[in-house]
């Protein structure tokens, strides 16, 4: 009896600590600075065997009301057509044909670029990002308003049935890096889209300081703190989205994996610690509802199965503000929690063990964190 109240405990625990982690989703604000002075904007998108995202995405680019500078595609080494994709949009294109040793292939081409942009503003976009046609205006307008680099986790977008699995993935990401936190404290930014001035660029020392990093992200925020440099992260919304992992269910699992453990490394103790109780609350509730089912324990059965229902009510909740997700994955939330659980412990395990990860046809050092 003391195990079951002690697990119960637990899963309320779990519950609980859903009010601190999730107090807020920050949006970009919705209304557009009225300034006649709109800084240049430098658009850079890294791309590496990007030719059907950079359709979708180029095209967004082309239809915004806001019009950028120039639109710089960074092409690291493609072996399909993403350099044909950029000269038929007549967008700059630049071939990263070697990349120096301790850099990973992101960050050299986002470095790359940089150094060939003319805006006062960088804004660097994963080729899998898409923009409603106000998309650059919001952005703009936010930093006009408030000057600081600008960080935006796009609103997930699925279409085939394995995407369902990075529910999770996509609300444990925003948690850890304490984005809804009532006190916003991130610890990093969102890789996908980072809004920069070339000053304070120029001042963090761009990627080249962050050069051998899987999660680069994470630490150019943690590199802008510790200049005192601001910045500011949200979460999107119809004007900025993406669709993940577009590839394959394997593509999904290679990307998660390089992402997990590094990520959870960087999270601050007290944060892990309420991740911990929301993830063994999910886990309690799931297992313990079965043996309580298996066992006829009707008392057990009725407080779980108000658990459960707790939980498929939050996760409704929470994952309509951040995406587009179907309603199987929520009310079976154990499938993607056992994928989220096994894709967790292959990456802590590699990192541990300073095996190597896959991504985008390279092979990754977890430990030196480069690529070869």
């Amino acid at each position: 009896m003391t195990g079951q109240l002690i697990e119960l405990a637990i899963a309320l625990a779990g519950l609980a600590a859903t009010v601190v982690l999730f107090y807020r989703i920050p949006r970009l604000p919705e209304k557009m600075s009225s300034s006649q002075s709109t800084p240049a904007i430098s658009v850079i998108i890294p791309a590496r065997n990007e030719e059907q995202n950079l359709k979708l995405i180029l095209g967004d680019l082309k239809k915004q009301v806001l019009s950028p500078l120039e639109i710089i595609v960074v092409d690291d080494m493609s072996e399909d057509q993403t350099a044909t994709v950029a000269m038929e949009f007549g967008v700059r294109l630049i071939f990263v044909h070697q990349k120096p040793e301790g850099w990973t292939g992101k960050t050299w081409a986002c470095q790359f670029g940089a150094d060939a942009a003319a805006g006062k503003l960088l804004l660097f976009l994963d080729a899998d990002v898409r923009l409603g046609e106000n998309g650059l205006r919001r952005l703009v307008s936010t930093y006009i308003a408030e000057p600081g680099t600008i960080s935006v986790q796009p609103r997930h977008h699925t279409e085939r049935a394995y995407e369902q699995f990075s529910m999770l993935f996509n609300l444990v990401q925003i948690a850890a890096n304490g984005t809804a936190l009532p006190s916003q404290s991130s610890q990093g930014l969102y890789g996908p889209l980072i809004l920069i001035s070339q000053e304070d660029y120029r001042t963090l020392g761009g990627h080249q300081t962050v050069k051998d990093s899987i999660v680069e992200d994470m630490s150019l925020g943690q590199r802008l703190r510790q200049l005192g440099l601001p910045y500011h992260i949200y979460i999107g919304d119809q004007d900025i989205s993406f669709r993940m992992y577009a590839g394959g269910f394997r593509s999904l699992l290679e990307g998660w994996i390089k992402n997990m453990a590094s990520g959870a490394t960087r999270t601050k103790p007290i944060v892990f610690v309420m991740m911990f109780l929301w993830i063994a609350s999910l886990i309690s509730v799931s297992y313990h509802l079965i043996l309580a089912l298996l066992g006829s324990q009707l008392i057990w059965i009725i407080l779980y199965t108000a658990c459960y229902a707790i939980w498929v009510t939050i996760l409704f909740a929470l994952t309509k503000q951040i995406g587009q997700f179907s309603k199987w994955p929520i009310v079976f939330f154990p499938l993607p929690l056992l994928v989220f659980i096994c894709v967790f412990a292959l990456s802590a395990i590699k990192k541990i063990f300073r095996l190597t990860v896959r991504w985008k046809g390279r092979t990754i050092a977890t430990e030196t964190k480069r690529c070869d």
